[in-house]
């Protein structure tokens, strides 16, 4: 059977297949972050703006198109290429999602205790505009109109369109496809997904212990809509925080 049947059809992925599948947008993200940099800082917007637009023209396009790809011509619509959509119980919806949400906040908080040392002894080489995208001493360097541009796309790209995108990548449609490693395929996937953030590669390991537990669920379940909610709540909490801040202080 070739790679694009694999693809379509939701057999099993070579380990090459799959570590491409997983990284190749993470570096592409990445590129386009850095080049769209120079360009917003000259239009008076925050760094922020260029890795939203990395998110809005490479991540869409790229992921999206991936899944959309393999499920084309497929009797189960749009969404063929990912076989993780079984119902999940109404009781199991209501426990699952506090629990979960509550163990990600516990992941990232306790690896948030170590990582400014983790940035400084390891990423201290990096430019600080993409350590810190949002620099809290440097918000009154840019408009109220650039920020609130910002913001709002801030909350659609990171809290809606960015996290189901992902989800329906990462554990729709790759998860899947890494059955043949049993018990291994969440922690290999979560792995993989942490390390395709190479734009924040300092939080490798908090976003396996954030979102390795959701991965396992998600291939529980067999549902990835669970994945999407969590996500989507997850990341639109980080942004009404960061929102606070921002117009806290240009306020």
């Amino acid at each position: 059977m070739t790679a694009e049947a694999d693809l379509a059809t939701g057999q099993g992925l070579s380990r090459a297949t799959i570590v491409a599948l997983h990284l190749i947008p993470g570096v592409l993200i990445t590129v386009g972050f850095v080049a769209a940099a120079p360009v917003v800082a000259s239009l008076g917007f925050p760094p922020l703006a260029a890795l939203l637009a990395a998110i809005a023209f490479i991540l869409v396009p790229v992921e999206l198109g991936i899944v959309l790809w393999a499920g084309r011509g497929q009797q189960t619509g749009p969404l063929g290429a990912v076989p993780y959509r079984r119902p999940i119980r109404a009781r199991d919806w209501l426990w699952l999602l506090p629990a979960l949400i509550v163990v990600a906040f516990l992941g990232f908080g306790v690896h948030a205790v170590v990582e400014p040392q983790l940035i400084a002894a390891l990423f201290g080489w990096l430019p600080d505009w993409f350590v810190r995208p949002i620099d809290p001493d440097r918000i009154g360097d840019f408009s109220a109109g650039a920020w609130t541009v910002t913001l709002v796309a801030f909350f659609m790209l990171n809290a809606i369109v960015g996290p189901i995108v992902e989800e329906l990548y990462f554990r729709g449609f790759l998860l899947p496809r890494m059955q043949w490693l049993g018990r291994w395929a969440p922690l290999v996937n979560v792995s993989l997904f942490s390390l395709y953030h190479f734009w924040s590669p300092w939080q490798f390991v908090a976003r396996i212990l954030g979102i390795g537990p959701l991965v396992y669920a998600v291939q529980w379940k067999r549902n990835v809509f669970l994945g999407i909610v969590v996500h989507c709540v997850l990341n639109a909490i980080s942004v009404i925080i960061v929102a606070t801040l921002v117009i806290g202080r240009i306020g």
